[in-house]
């Protein structure tokens, strides 16, 4: 089972990635408001420090990333499309 928890505070929060039923992993990533085209951003941590990080996600890291985009995206900003650049991901108008 897994899920993501938007939380705000003003213009910029935090998303939570959990996972599991009794033992719940989470990641936690930062996102504030955009501007212009750009909705929303998301910033993730670089491919080298997520092991690191969340070793209980090793290897799911894209997998993990694609679900938090999609899923944030479907609550948040339906109408918007998904754009990464580089660790940090873009929800654009249109």
């Amino acid at each position: 089972m897994r899920d993501i928890k938007v939380i705000t505070s003003g213009r910029h929060g935090k998303i939570q990635y959990i996972e599991g039923l009794l033992k719940k992993n989470t990641c936690e990533f930062y996102w504030e408001f955009g501007g212009g085209e750009t909705v929303a951003m998301i910033w993730f941590p670089a491919e080298a420090e997520w092991e690191a990080l969340y070793p209980w996600a090793k290897g799911r890291r894209r997998e993990i990333l694609d679900y938090v985009a999609e899923q944030t995206r479907l609550r948040k900003a339906p109408s918007a499309r998904i754009k990464w650049d580089g660790d940090c991901l873009l929800f654009v108008e249109g």
